[in-house]
């Protein structure tokens, strides 16, 4: 990977190429741009997703214990104002998950969708239609668990890094990104949502906002950050450090794919 950046070496690996797009390419995802995902579907879904973004806050703070601002006022080298600019990066993204929860409640209450709606239980690593209390679903609770992973340690050894964090958090907005663009995709053009099953909420404004520049830019700068700090690491391997952001790649992309709940 010596002539790539980190992202283009997971991103073009013929390791994951089947596995990406079994995570961005469900039929859940073709359903949701047909305007055609059933509303108890969507229920289940967004519940398990606002307990992922409740995680995710805690996962950001972890992230934001990692980085080592410069101790002089004069240290500007290229590697400190690297960590400015993850810090930037990950200030907007506890904003902007911030603001996700708050659109997630606003658009319950203008659509009548149910934010805490118990889901599927887990029977044997598959999810059976028996009906459980409101709590995460096993992947939902491995993503809680991942995310968690990361928590800060005071005056503790961080056995994750920065870097790992930062693996982790492209993966999954890169992922996200990608799926609800497959499922806008799916979509005939000037389609009309009123036939929508759910009202119009998929297509008039989650999908849009799943999709939108201002993700699209968010996205950019994870990628961004991650790659420039993948480039200052000392002490391992450009194998070493290969090596490990594929193993969370790959994790990341596996919890994704089962996170779409399966649907007729």
């Amino acid at each position: 990977m010596s002539k790539s950046s980190i992202s283009e070496y997971l991103l073009s690996s013929p390791e994951i190429t089947d596995l990406y797009e079994r995570a961005t390419r469900s039929h859940f995802l073709s359903l949701a741009g047909q305007g055609q995902l059933a509303v108890e579907d969507l229920n289940q879904w967004l519940s398990q997703d606002r307990l992922y973004a409740q995680a995710y806050i805690r996962f950001i703070g972890g992230l934001i214990s990692r980085v080592q601002l410069p101790t002089k006022v004069d240290d500007q080298g290229t590697s400190k104002t690297l960590q400015w600019r993850i810090l930037s990066l990950l200030q907007t993204a506890l904003s902007g998950i911030t603001r996700e929860l708050q659109f997630f409640e606003e658009n319950a209450k203008k659509y009548g969708l149910d934010l805490e709606a118990p889901g599927p239980v887990a029977e044997g690593g598959n999810l059976s239609n028996k009906s459980a209390g409101f709590a995460p679903n096993k992947v939902t609770q491995d993503y809680i668990d991942l995310f968690d992973s990361f928590s800060a340690q005071p005056q503790g050894k961080l056995e994750k890094t920065l870097l790992d964090g930062l693996v982790v958090l492209w993966a999954t907005e890169k992922v996200y990104l990608d799926s609800w663009t497959y499922a806008k995709e799916q979509a005939s053009e000037n389609a009309d949502t009123k036939g929508d099953l759910d009202g119009g909420a998929l297509r008039k404004e989650f999908i849009p906002n799943w999709t939108s520049e201002q993700f699209q830019a968010f996205v950019k700068e994870c990628q961004e950050c991650l790659d420039a700090s993948a480039d200052f690491q000392d002490g391992d391997t450009e194998e070493v450090i290969a090596a490990g952001s594929m193993a969370i790649f790959k994790r990341v992309l596996v919890l994704e794919e089962s996170f779409w709940p399966m649907v007729a």
